[in-house]
């Protein structure tokens, strides 16, 4: 059975743009070859947030990407560039088609039951209470890769 993984992180300050985008090519350059990614969703809302979603073809394919090369190396970063950041992962069909499928705001409601809260040195008042703001899917941009 697949695994889906939806992650959301807030960068603190635009400042951290610079490394954080080079960071995130290289990661998604690195996703992209990866077999074992089924589909790949970004979004990126407001106020310095962003949203990925991805389907993997196991928990065990997902981890070795997250641990591993240019992710690996950037989420040793985020403590010091973010100060929220979240995640989830649950089993699905491998169908790529279903994220195409997905409501935001159903995502959203998964992440703040099930999610995982990385603790973080620069947290914010809503990190540290565990809230997570509605993703603004009319403002911000959704790419969808795969």
């Amino acid at each position: 059975m697949a695994l889906l993984s939806l992650t959301r992180l807030r960068l603190r300050s635009w400042r951290f743009y610079p490394g954080f985008l080079v960071w995130v090519m290289a990661s998604l350059f690195q996703s992209l070859r990866s077999h074992d990614l089924l589909g790949l969703v970004l979004l990126r809302d407001r106020a310095h947030t962003f949203w990925t979603l991805t389907l993997w073809s196991d928990r065990e394919a997902m981890q070795d990407f997250r641990n591993q090369g240019s992710h690996g190396k950037a989420m040793r970063q985020l403590s010091q560039w973010c100060d929220e950041s979240a995640a989830a992962h649950w089993p699905v069909s491998d169908d790529p088609c279903q994220l195409s499928d997905l409501d935001w705001t159903d995502l959203h409601t998964r992440l703040m039951r099930d999610g995982h809260f990385a603790p973080l040195p620069k947290a914010s008042t809503n990190q540290l209470a565990k809230i997570i703001a509605n993703p603004a899917t009319n403002r911000g941009r959704v790419i969808r890769l795969r």
